[in-house]
């Protein structure tokens, strides 16, 4: 009776007064109470849904239809039609904040889920875009308007739209045993045509049981595009990747258009992008890539886990001919059981052994004694060929302790799968991307090397540096998918949908 009474005294109000007061007496109710009020504010407190030419309800819920594509929950938004008017009218004011909020900003906090994560956020919503389309009456654009304008967001919607249609066909696991290869004939090969057809990989599909140069050339695209080694034959890993689900990767894809809206203010200037899955860093200019080079990251074993991890940060100097400073795990870990086999394996990386900042014989130690937890040392290797770091260190603050560097082992960027460093960045490219950096020729970078000196080269200005982790992206116009290398992908998961993946 007495909420009754209430009501009917706000309705007595002039509309302005009675949102006012609305506002107050119900902002338990709302989500983000402050932002609505801030809305309301900018409109003179003016009626937006429930007055005549006022908001079209019919919009907003057209609006919510097709929010799945963007990996978000319609009934996230969505307001109860059995509520009161004004509660009603604030409700539908208070979910159009927070979807403006979560398509803009993102849903979860990149810093709630990556330590490292420091690129700085706009405070808000950009309210005076957000007034304009309430004042336009132009609701309907408000998704395309507050999305990311990345061309790559807007090619995972239109992938999230294929996906979705694809995870309406029955996705029974292939049972193929064994590798199967060109001129193979079985039963498998027909149903492997079919799946690769529905991928898009295979123009075009004629049931056959003979494994054809046509289905080896698709098959090659599909390993491709998952980032395994073009084989042309099926073997357990390209086998796994058929059986994953279009739902799994719709579900991969969602979480994928999530890391872009976290990076709005990313997509300007000269920048270094590195992508840990793919394995991949990019010097870019704006929208051109000036480099692009394959990179190695940190260990993804079960037994010895030592992730690259998700920053960002800004390049402010290279060294050339770096010392290796040897952190105390990778000594004790990496160093100290070939040491107990042989000391000389120290005389050969040209490792020096210090306490107390005063340098030791190598003989003059009992390394079968030490361990994790009696390890007083400290490794430090010259500058050389020989050396961890290479010829170039790249620096940039950061909580880790991690860099990019150039590596003498490069036989391992003829590997697919390049997870193998301690959490560093080693990149084939290392000379590439010191020229271009330091604005020196490739005559110019040599000359300085050959001096076999350590020397540290401040930029006038930091490059800023991304660390990221896409597991779904576009290349040359096709899908592609990585492995959730880290299982950084299942901790957002959790967050974006509640664990629904």
């Amino acid at each position: 009776m007495a909420v009754a009474l209430f009501i009917l005294f706000l309705l007595n109000l002039s509309h302005a007064e009675s949102i006012q007061r609305a506002l107050k007496v119900y902002k338990s109710e709302l989500s983000d109470p402050e932002r609505t009020h801030a809305l309301y504010k900018a409109l003179n407190y003016r009626c937006l849904w429930t007055c005549q030419d006022a908001l079209r309800i019919e919009d907003f819920e057209e609006l919510l239809r097709d929010l799945h594509h963007h990996g978000l929950k319609r009934e996230d938004y969505a307001v109860e039609k059995d509520v009161d008017p004004l509660l009603k009218e604030l409700l539908l004011t208070d979910r159009l904040i927070k979807l403006s909020y979560h398509l803009y900003h993102g849903r979860i906090d990149p810093r709630e889920v990556f330590e490292g994560w420091t690129l700085p956020r706009e405070k808000d919503l950009p309210m005076e875009k957000l007034k304009n389309l309430v004042e336009g009456g132009r609701l309907t654009e408000l998704v395309k308007v507050l999305s990311p304008e990345s061309k790559e967001y807007w090619f995972l919607i239109e992938q999230s739209k294929l996906y979705t249609e694809l995870s309406q066909y029955p996705w029974k696991p292939l049972k193929i045993k064994g590798v199967l290869k060109l001129g193979d004939k079985s039963p498998c090969v027909d149903e492997l045509r079919f799946r690769l057809f529905l991928l898009g990989d295979l123009q075009s599909y004629e049931p056959s049981d003979v494994f054809d140069e046509e289905l080896q050339l698709a098959l090659k695209r599909f390993q491709r595009r998952h980032g395994l080694e073009e084989k042309g034959n099926i073997d357990s890993l390209t086998l796994k990747e058929l059986n994953i689900s279009p739902k799994e990767r719709l579900n991969t894809i969602h979480l994928n258009l999530e890391k872009h809206r976290w990076l709005r203010n990313a997509n300007t200037g000269k920048r270094i992008i590195v992508n840990i899955p793919s394995f991949e860093l990019f010097l870019m200019e704006d929208h051109k890539v000036i480099i692009q080079s394959k990179v190695i990251v940190g260990r993804n074993y079960i037994e010895d886990f030592r992730p690259t991890p998700v920053l960002y940060s800004g390049v402010e100097s290279l060294t050339l001919n770096p010392r290796w400073y040897v952190p105390k795990a990778i000594a004790v870990k990496d160093i100290l059981p070939k040491v107990k086999k042989n000391v000389d394996f120290l005389r050969k990386k040209r490792i020096r052994v210090f306490y107390a900042g005063v340098e030791l014989s190598p003989d003059a130690i009992n390394w079968r004694a030490l361990g994790e937890h009696n390890f007083p040392y400290t490794l430090v290797q010259e500058p050389g060929p020989w050396n961890a770091l290479g010829r170039i260190r790249f620096n940039f603050p950061n909580p880790f302790d991690v860099y990019l560097h150039d590596t003498p082992e490069k036989y391992l960027f003829k590997r697919e799968k390049r997870a193998f460093s301690s959490g560093c960045i080693r990149v084939e490219k290392a000379k590439q991307l010191a020229m271009e950096i330091l604005g020196w020729s490739y005559r110019k970078l040599e000359e300085e090397i050959s001096k076999e000196e350590t020397r540290t080269i401040r930029l006038e200005r930091r490059i800023p540096i991304y660390v990221l982790y896409f597991t779904a992206f576009s290349r040359e116009g096709l899908i592609h998918f990585r492995e959730d290398l880290y299982g950084y992908d299942r901790i957002i998961g959790q967050s974006l949908f509640g664990g629904r993946k």
